[in-house]
């Protein structure tokens, strides 16, 4: 856009999408994609995919996240302001995340399972499930409030990514348990990417509908997302490999009532799903559009 039309038009988002900003969207989602995996691998008692968890959300999440904030010797200050930086919660969060499922998933390493607990401690497990969804929510929880961008400002968004780090998180979980030949496993998260897979594509869809009936900013967001010059990456890189891929997969393991144990059809879903998911959260924050500060003839004719 022109110098000129800054705030004046409906102006970019770019410190979380241009740049060293794609640090910040990756760093969302592998904290969510490790944060979705450990869930529902405790939940249904996987602990190697505990393990798995845990080591994409806390290792790849806090790269990224350290490659965002820059000079890793003073990343460490983005933890100290919790009460006014949605980022900095972000951290605390995650920080708290790694110390509890370190402690859990410890009597589970086979160097060191006598330890005096066990990772099936209902305590630890209670802990962990609302700290699992405070680091799934905490990227786009962090984006929803932010007002003068009516296009995140959606409280579908926190949902959307709970949905999302269950469904990829199952795929991730389906893919170590197929590799490590545990087909118990393999029945059990199925069932939850089903529900999960649902739950994505219909808080997508209704999040879109929504945004479209909404602000002008708003509109004008979702307009660019699906006829401007982000509509080829959304149809092709969401729609496409991100939801009808995967659906028709899923579907051919319901109607077959087999479990997914197909290494091509199994992987072919997971790339697809993180594929995909990628696609939707950076055209999310691509199409992001502030509101104008002042008006204008060409917002209004809009």
């Amino acid at each position: 856009m022109r110098a000129y039309d800054w705030m004046v038009d409906f102006t970019p988002q770019k410190e979380w999408i241009d740049g060293q900003g794609l640090f910040l969207m990756l760093a969302f989602f592998f904290s969510e994609l490790g944060a979705g995996l450990y869930l529902v691998s405790l939940l249904s008692g996987f602990w190697t995919g505990c393990i798995v968890g845990w080591g994409v959300s806390v290792v790849l999440g806090g790269l990224f996240h350290i490659l965002y904030l820059g000079k890793p010797g003073r990343a460490w200050r983005a933890i100290s302001r919790p009460i006014g930086s949605g980022l900095s919660r972000g951290l605390v969060f995650m920080s708290v995340f790694a110390i509890g499922g370190l402690i859990q998933i410890m009597p589970s390493l086979p160097f060191i399972s006598s330890l005096p607990w066990e990772s099936q401690n209902l305590v630890l497990t209670m802990i962990m499930i609302p700290l699992c969804i405070l680091v799934i929510i905490h990227g786009f929880m962090m984006m929803s409030v932010t007002a003068a961008i009516p296009f995140w400002n959606s409280g579908i968004l926190p949902l959307f990514s709970v949905s999302s780090g269950i469904w990829i998180g199952t795929q991730l979980g389906i893919g170590v348990g197929l590799m490590l030949g545990n087909s118990g496993i393999l029945s059990s998260m199925e069932t939850w990417t089903r529900w999960g897979f649902c739950l994505y594509a219909v808080l997508l869809l209704f999040y879109l509908w929504n945004e479209n009936h909404a602000s002008l900013a708003a509109r004008e967001s979702y307009k660019n997302l699906v006829k401007g010059h982000l509509s080829a990456l959304f149809y092709f890189g969401g729609i496409t490999v991100g939801l009808i891929i995967p659906a028709g997969i899923t579907i051919y393991f319901f109607a077959s009532r087999s479990t997914p144990d197909n290494y091509v059809l199994v992987f072919l879903r997971l790339i697809c799903a993180i594929s995909g998911d990628l696609a939707f959260r950076y055209c999310i924050l691509k199409a992001g559009r502030y509101n104008p500060l002042i008006s204008s003839n060409r917002v209004v004719k809009k």
